[in-house]
């Protein structure tokens, strides 16, 4: 079944449900629920996934969708047998350390030495349930009443902003520049008093943008002069093109760095929700306080499987950087021939592109729901992911392959 069904169905059973509860039900319990909650909105993208929904069962045409930030690039083989072994041993049926196995966080250690000569011992690694969980822990760990966190706009939205408000803290989009990277002077423009902390995306979902190791050093460098923490989530650090190299943000500053990171997109691992947090003693401490209470421990098997991950890290990364970087010029071409859609940055990072679509005559929302109703082809409003881009979409390349890319452009074309 196509996921995007999958999880729509989901989607569609709680959004009845809620319908169908009677409104003196609703009324009864609204005084029960705390004032926090009422400022979190669930993501804008469901009307257009609802949307999808109906299209599916109705249309005779497959659905192309460039939606979900998801992979459909298998998890290596070696792995998927890995797994089967560890669920024979009973060591695996139970709950791992809190910080995480001693083995991954060793194995993590080495990665992070190797790769950037940041030496994190094992104490300085808190592994996760996937890096929405470790972002939610730090930002819980963090975050007084009224903190501010400076975020890029756009960037990953709704998560990053409903997970800081949940901590109760306060938002502060910067606006990225035209090439979608951010500029120290931003980031001085928007401080105030309460600013705690910074949270840095490259290479960024949605824009698919990078910044080189002078631009990092300038932005971290920023931070530390103001006193501000650095938080930097690099779940995309090794997806990227054209001979980039990433800079982690922590090789600049190694005590004011919150580093996060995931085995979801490097090793294609979405469905093991596995995640990880690297920080000094004093940081990691508190961090892993508020995993302690709300997680427990990540998932035992797929801690077990992502040690075998690590040691197989080329031969996971090679196929599947070749892979999307066929998928990545393949889309790139396809949506800059249509006319009305243009690219202001060269997509170096991540799966994503994110063209302006304003030529066309729409906005990223109509632009969105015009392809899916009339050739239903999948891409996101714009609109969902910041307060400075209605006029554009993503475009995911992680599900599609060149095939099924170039089929979805002769859909749009048709149409524009």
């Amino acid at each position: 079944m196509f996921l995007g069904q999958i999880r729509n169905n989901l989607l569609f059973t709680q959004k009845d449900q809620i319908k169908r509860m009677p409104t003196s039900n609703l009324n009864r319990h609204l005084g029960k629920i705390s004032s926090r909650m009422t400022q979190i909105q669930p993501s804008g993208l469901r009307e257009l996934f609802d949307l999808e929904h109906k299209i599916a069962k109705s249309s005779s045409n497959t659905i192309l969708s460039f939606g979900l930030g998801n992979l459909n690039i298998p998890t290596l083989s070696e792995i998927i047998e890995e797994m089967k072994i560890v669920l024979d041993n009973p060591v695996s049926h139970r709950y791992s350390s809190n910080a995480g196995i001693l083995a991954l966080r060793e194995a993590l250690s080495e990665r992070y030495f190797s790769k950037y000569q940041l030496e994190y011992t094992t104490e300085q690694i808190l592994v996760t349930g996937g890096s929405l969980e470790a972002l939610f822990d730090v930002f819980i760990a963090l975050l007084d009443p009224g903190d501010e966190v400076l975020i890029q706009d756009p960037t990953f939205n709704p998560y990053y902003s409903n997970q800081i408000t949940i901590a109760g803290g306060r938002v502060k989009p910067i606006k990225l520049n035209e090439k979608f990277q951010l500029d120290p002077e931003s980031i001085i423009e928007s401080l105030t008093p309460k600013t705690k902390a910074i949270l840095l995306n490259f290479p960024s979902n949605p824009t698919g943008s990078v910044m080189t190791r002078s631009q990092i050093k300038d932005v971290v460098e920023t931070a530390a002069d103001n006193k501000i923490v650095v938080i930097s989530d690099e779940a995309y650090e090794d997806i990227v093109y054209d001979k980039h190299k990433h800079t982690c943000a922590a090789e600049i500053d190694y005590e004011n760095v919150i580093v996060i990171s995931s085995f979801s997109k490097t090793f294609s691992m979405t469905g093991f929700r596995l995640g990880y947090v690297l920080g000094i003693q004093e940081l990691i401490k508190p961090i892993s306080l508020v995993h302690q209470q709300n997680t427990a421990c990540a998932n035992t098997p797929s801690q077990m499987a992502a040690i075998k991950a690590l040691h197989l890290h080329p031969s996971i990364r090679d196929p599947m950087m070749l892979e999307l970087n066929k998928r990545r010029k393949e889309t790139i071409k396809v949506f800059t021939s249509i006319e009305g859609i243009s690219l202001q940055n060269d997509p170096l990072g991540a799966f994503y592109i994110f063209p302006n679509v304003s030529d066309t005559g729409m906005n990223g929302d109509e632009f969105s729901k015009f392809l899916l109703e009339k050739c239903q082809v999948v891409v996101v409003p714009g609109s969902g992911f910041g307060n400075t881009t209605k006029d554009f979409v993503r475009v995911s390349y992680g599900f599609l392959n060149p095939e099924e890319i170039q089929e979805a452009g002769s859909r749009i074309k048709s149409l524009i």
